[in-house]
């Protein structure tokens, strides 16, 4: 991997070992010749593995025997040019601890500069261009370096040695802020920035891979304009906190979250908050929040301490709902006229846009939400190797995956492809990603559903395609992930997909093996009105549920949950008909007719609201007494919720405690219909996935109760569960199906 400080660590291993000869990057990889006593080398062979810098990753090490050169010392070569084979560069890293102090010692060059880096930290991929990785191939072309920069740059001994976007205050990009007609520059436009925020501002903020939209979290004029100028009356924004210690002051975080949070790839951290948090996630028990990672995010909040200001700020993604973010001034002024009142803006250019990434932590381990800055263009480790296949994603986060030999490479979140943006900015970056990558897509895995932007472009491609059904997508990137061999059990709980037989799937069973699947259990299917408008007025779901479980009595056994809403007679006439009302197993679904029936909104204002906050009542844990009924019906395994439906209307409880019984409930069926199904395939393996499965703690009491039993519970960890992950599994499909 480039851009690491690899070969800086080779030649000091060499020197310490006595061995001569070079390294030098290639597009397929570093390639060194040492030259020394047989003792000596096989010291060195060993230490490349075991002491290499924390960034690399060694996949494998080639070895063959050469002529003695005579040599006299160790040098570093320049990089290699020509057909890319294995070399990748490196994703984004947040400010490294070395970098932090030189920012903040009056006495340091690089005091108060807000793009200090060295090997360790700094853009990587959202500036490279092409393989390899030097400047002359990034947007740091343009900044030639002054003497003492190239003198670092040129020392083994230094940590900004081979450090690509090495710079200065001399010779290095350089921030203005921009506030209606007047311009600072320099040291004054931080001060300045700093001012306007804690004046109820909300400033732009060039980042790493696009503009950020910041303002005090503690502003509840702020929010309220941010919230009307990117329509989201209700949807969280993600906050920024200037270190983990300041975290903690509004929300908990545990040893592991704190070494996420701190971790190169420094993810926004799914966190739950105590009572004095800010209110910017309503009605949910978590906060999304990230560290400083760039120094001039660090700078912005040093500038704030000295004014009094210890809070977190507000840092969401500068774009309109589900839209690309901007990643320059231009598009900031022309996409978001009016919203930001000032613009805080450097001449790095961008190359690669990249959002920030999200993630959570479950039983130890990160998972991840949303991948993309921090976790773009790293790799997922394949079984085995192939051709270059393309699995194309979905058309909710979308995001695309190219296999090269046994490494498949997911695009960054791409976004909502039904917004034409996201689809110009996905084909972008496919083209930039084939290019850094030298692959071109010989096969393409595309949905099931025809009408999916990511369908239509693998078609367009002219290479061989194949359809993947949705929720086999989901549980093979499990399978990808984890490499498994043999049949596993996956259980794939989302809130849409398209089924085979033509109806929206979303709470199956299926027994898969390679390319082979079956489904052999689901949710117990009922109509859903209106399509996709039921995800927003989620009553919708609920009528459906309680028809399907009182027939024709439902206006005198449930009728009154429903006063006041307007369409009830329509929607039951189309549920009856079946008009515009397909059938519908979405465990998302349930998730919105529960809430709602518990008392809940009867509209979600964003996706899986409702669910997010059924789920944020559960502070107790889940508790036992009510069920679903488990049958087998036409050879199919049903999970049946009607006990529960009729119990939360017949004998209502508090909101938080049916909440808390309906987590309880599900778990229990899903592992009732697990130990059904077991036997009959022949595996105790056990695959979960979905973005139902982001629900923390339902994943935890799933994988609890079927380890407890017995059984080998897999879930997603380096992609998302949702469907930023369903690129992963439909290559791994295609290579299974095609043998590509």
């Amino acid at each position: 991997m480039q851009g690491v400080g690899f070969r800086p660590f080779v030649s000091r291993l060499a020197k310490e070992h006595g061995i001569t000869g070079w390294t030098a990057n290639t597009p397929a990889g570093v390639i060194i010749e040492a030259e020394g006593e047989p003792e000596k080398l096989e010291r060195f062979s060993a230490d490349l593995k075991t002491r290499r810098p924390p960034q690399s990753r060694i996949d494998s090490i080639t070895m063959s025997p050469l002529p003695a050169a005579g040599d006299a010392v160790f040098e570093i070569r320049q990089s290699r040019s020509g057909q890319a084979g294995a070399a990748i560069i490196p994703a984004d890293l947040a400010v490294c601890p070395a970098c932090a102090r030189d920012i903040a010692e009056p006495d340091n060059r690089r005091f108060n500069y807000p793009f200090a880096n060295c090997t360790d930290c700094g853009p990587r991929f959202t500036i490279v261009k092409s393989l390899p990785y030097d400047r002359a191939n990034t947007t740091m072309s343009e900044f030639e370096m002054c003497a003492d920069c190239a003198r670092e740059f040129g020392d083994p001994d230094n940590r900004r040695f081979h450090a690509q976007p090495n710079c200065c205050p001399v010779c290095g990009p350089h921030i203005t802020l921009e506030c209606g007609a007047r311009t600072f520059s320099g040291e004054t436009a931080l001060p300045e920035a700093a001012r306007l925020i804690l004046s109820g501002a909300i400033a732009a903020v060039k980042s790493l891979g696009g503009f950020q939209l910041a303002c005090d979290a503690a502003n509840a004029a702020a929010l309220d304009r941010l919230r009307k100028a990117k329509n989201r009356p209700a949807k969280p924004f993600a906050l920024m906190a200037a270190c983990a210690a300041a975290a903690k002051k509004f929300c908990e975080m545990s040893a592991e979250e704190e070494a996420l949070f701190n971790s190169p790839a420094a993810p926004a951290v799914m966190l739950r908050k105590k009572e004095n948090a800010p209110a910017v996630s309503p009605g949910l028990a978590t906060a999304a929040v990230m560290a400083a990672y760039t120094p001039l995010h660090r700078l912005l909040f040093a500038e704030l301490a000295k004014r009094g200001f210890d809070g977190p700020l507000v840092m969401t993604s500068a774009n309109l709902r589900d839209e690309p973010i901007c990643i320059s001034k231009e598009q900031v002024l022309q996409r978001l006229p009016g919203l930001a009142g000032a613009v805080l803006d450097h001449n790095r250019g961008i190359h690669n846009r990249c959002d920030d990434s999200v993630a959570f932590v479950q039983d130890g381990q990160p998972r991840i939400i949303r991948r993309a800055r921090g976790y773009t263009p790293q790799s997922v480790r394949l079984g085995r190797g192939g051709g270059c296949a393309l699995g194309a994603g979905g058309q909710m986060k979308g995001a695309f995956c190219l296999a090269r030999g046994a490494e498949a490479f997911l695009s960054q979140h791409i976004g909502e492809m039904d917004e034409p943006g996201c689809e110009s900015f996905y084909l972008e970056t496919l083209e930039k990603m084939q290019a850094l990558l030298g692959v071109k897509a010989e096969t393409a895995a595309h949905d099931l559903h025809p009408d999916y932007a990511a369908t239509r472009i693998a078609k367009s491609l002219g290479v061989k395609t194949v359809a993947v059904q949705h929720h086999y997508a989901h549980i093979a990137s499990v399978m990808a992930e984890h490499d498994i061999n043999g049949p596993v059990i996956g259980l794939a709980f989302d809130g849409t997909g398209l089924g085979p037989d033509g109806s929206i799937w979303g709470g199956e069973i299926l027994v898969c093996e390679g390319a082979k699947w079956e489904r052999r259990g689901a949710l117990k299917a009922v109509r859903l009105p209106g399509g996709d408008v039921a995800a927003v007025e989620i009553w919708r779901m609920a009528l459906s549920w309680i028809m399907s479980v009182y027939g024709n009595n439902w206006r005198d056994k449930a009728g009154r949950v429903f006063g006041g809403l307007d369409g009830v007679d329509t929607a039951a006439r189309m549920i009856e008909s079946g008009f515009n009302s397909p059938y519908t197993t979405s465990m998302g679904r349930l998730f919105d007719a529960m809430s709602f029936l518990c008392g809940g909104p009867a509209k979600a204002g964003y996706e899986a609201q409702a669910a997010m906050e059924f789920e944020s009542l559960c502070r107790g844990g889940a508790d036992d007494g009510w069920n679903f009924d488990i049958y087998k019906e036409n050879g199919l395994w049903v999970m049946d919720p009607s006990p529960l439906i009729r119990a939360a209307l017949e004998n209502p409880l508090p909101r938080a405690a049916a909440a808390r019984r309906f987590h309880g409930a599900l778990c229990a069926a899903a592992a009732a219909a697990v130990q059904k199904i077991s036997p009959e395939s022949g595996t105790k393996k056990i695959a979960l996935s979905g973005g139902v499965f982001q629900n923390r703690l339902l994943l935890g009491l799933c994988t609890g109760r079927l380890a407890r039993a017995g059984y080998e519970v897999y879930c997603n960890r380096q992609v998302p569960a949702n469907d930023g992950g369903l690129a992963l599994g439909q290559v791994y499909a295609a290579r299974s199906t095609l043998g590509a």
